[in-house]
């Protein structure tokens, strides 16, 4: 039987200003690509356990900003969009990975929400600090730090999407990647089958840095690679 990766859904309004749950087929596709099922993890379940038992694996997806309360800080109006039920679904879908050490990855906003639902903090907008990583043309340099997990080159080029970043990393993580200014861009958990990005690998992933993520994800879904049960 195939694996089951659960995403988590994102929102948006249509035209009547109506809210959907949608998943984006970027995430999808490179999924499926490698052999896997996935299923959307909806907003607002009564039971979301009895759905999270459901899934082999989970994608925290990208998003809007997290509210600053979930990390003991005050939005002073730089974090942007927030919405409590989709910092609701993340925490879940965290600590029930973590509980049950399911396969986890996250991308972009869930970096962010994977750090803070263990313990972190993070940066309300990096542009306060005079870094500037929203919608950057081209692609940002990333110095990575060789590891069991995941097998980057030791540097490679990525997209930048994002204004927030971690600033307290969580217990238990391990830095696997910086940009040049110091901000943390990648992440794994020292002894959890756990991987984050800060960037969008679903948007290229034909470039070699995506394919290494997709295809390790993958083999953590499907019991191939365990460099976490030495």
């Amino acid at each position: 039987m195939r694996k089951l990766v659960c995403l988590t859904s994102r929102t948006m309004l249509d035209e009547l200003s109506q809210e959907k749950q949608f998943v984006n087929t970027r995430y999808v596709k490179p999924l499926t690509e490698r052999g896997m099922n996935t299923m959307m993890l909806t907003l607002d379940n009564p039971s979301p356990e009895e759905m999270f038992n459901l899934c082999d694996a989970f994608v925290v997806t990208g998003g809007v900003d997290l509210d600053p309360m979930t990390y003991k800080d005050v939005n002073t109006g730089l974090s942007k969009d927030i919405h409590p039920s989709l910092d609701l679904l993340d925490s879940l879908v965290i600590k029930y990975a973590k509980t049950t050490k399911k396969p986890l990855l996250g991308i972009c906003r869930g970096l962010q929400s994977i750090n803070v639902f263990l313990g972190g903090t993070l940066y309300q907008d990096l542009a306060q600090l005079g870094l500037k990583h929203s919608n950057i043309p081209g692609n940002h340099k990333i110095n990575t730090v060789e590891n069991d997990v995941i097998k980057f080159e030791s540097e490679i080029a990525v997209n930048s999407y994002h204004h927030q970043g971690i600033k307290k990393l969580a217990t238990g993580l391990k830095v696997i990647g910086k940009q040049t200014d110091g901000i943390i861009e990648a992440v794994i958990h020292e002894s959890l089958p756990i991987i984050a990005v800060q960037w969008h690998p679903e948007m290229r992933p034909s470039s070699p840095e995506s394919k290494v993520i997709f295809d390790t994800f993958a083999t953590m879904v499907k019991g191939i690679n365990k460099p976490f049960n030495k």
